[in-house]
């Protein structure tokens, strides 16, 4: 919760979701039979991430609704991400499944995740440019 307060929750959603999807799409290349290390290293670098994306999101919604509708976007956000979880786990398994790598889902996780924060990031930045060029 320091580091978004210090960075800001824009950045901390950004950094988070491409400290994880570094890490998804690094992972099926550590061999944890040889270096521990190497392994300990990716899962710190996605526990990093996971802890900027505990805080930043809903500081984020929270800022963006009224004070009498915070609770329900809070909840709707945490709901929303419940079904994430349960539906790209099920299209990331039948992935699995279908091409018989669990590395390539993996993958492929990390390609879809790291698109959708570069499209946050981009479109916080016009947003933020188009409100400097009104001012």
């Amino acid at each position: 919760a320091q580091v978004v307060d210090r960075v800001g929750k824009v950045p901390g959603i950004v950094g988070g979701c491409t400290l994880i999807s570094a890490a998804m799409f690094a992972l099926p290349f550590c061999d944890h039979t040889k270096s521990v290390e190497q392994m300990a290293g990716v899962l710190a670098m996605w526990a990093a991430g996971s802890s900027l994306l505990s805080t930043s999101p809903v500081s984020f919604i929270s800022d963006r609704v009224d004070d009498e509708k915070r609770a329900q976007a809070i909840a709707l956000l945490r709901t929303s991400g419940d079904v994430g979880f349960l539906i790209g786990a099920s299209t990331m398994g039948a992935l699995a499944d279908w091409a018989g790598s669990l590395d390539m889902a993996m993958q492929s996780s990390s390609i879809i995740l790291g698109t959708a924060t570069m499209w946050f990031a981009a479109r916080n930045i016009l947003t933020a440019q188009m409100a400097k060029s009104k001012v």
